[in-house]
């Protein structure tokens, strides 16, 4: 059954417009990359059974994990927000990126 309503009827125009939906690809491909560096680092993980420090690279594999999933809440959140929540999310997604790299940076250092 087809609905004779125009949707701009229903539309409250005191709401902010959400137009943030096709920033979605570049996220995801974004996601994608530190998904990718993620396993790598597992991998690496995996591969170090008896070492004396595998708690301190297990300990870094969690950082890393934790700074993936606050980029990936952030971005699923993003962009669907609007006006300020939008600018709030953007920034959880910078300082989740700068917080992989960072803690990426220490695994490299202690894993090589």
């Amino acid at each position: 059954m087809a609905s004779t309503v125009d949707r701009r009827q229903l539309w409250n125009p005191t709401n902010p417009v959400r137009d943030h939906y096709g920033e979605r690809p570049a996220l995801e491909a974004r996601l994608k990359a530190l998904d990718e560096k993620l396993a790598a680092t597992r991998r690496k993980l995996a591969l170090v059974t008896n070492h004396p420090r595998r708690d301190d690279y297990q300990k870094l594999v969690f950082q890393l994990q934790g700074a993936r999933d606050q980029f990936a809440d952030a971005s699923y959140r993003m962009v669907r927000e609007a006006t300020h929540l939008y600018e709030e999310d953007h920034e959880r997604i910078e300082a989740a990126e700068r917080a992989f790299a960072f803690v990426l940076r220490r695994w490299d250092a202690v894993a090589h």
